[in-house]
């Protein structure tokens, strides 16, 4: 319990540490506000990737599923679950 305490304490000074540098020698929030749209940006395009890669996993689950459908013969007697 104790050693989990310590490296959160550890964790939080960094991180302060971090900021007052970037804030002091960055010129203020300036840098701060870059990182954040850097991140939202890359966060943005892996979205994007990832939208594309579902649609396209759509697109051949639903080609499987009418060769399926063809193949079986069960075209056309119920409507899909």
């Amino acid at each position: 319990m104790c050693k989990i305490i310590r490296k959160i304490l550890c964790i939080i000074i960094i991180a302060l540490v971090l900021f007052i540098g970037i804030t002091i020698w960055g010129k203020g929030g300036d840098k701060l506000r870059w990182i954040g749209e850097k991140t939202s940006e890359i966060i943005k395009k892996g979205a994007d990737e990832l939208g594309k890669k579902a649609d396209n996993l759509k697109e051949k689950t639903e080609t499987t599923k009418e060769k399926v459908k063809k193949w079986t013969g069960k075209e056309g007697d119920k409507e899909d679950r």
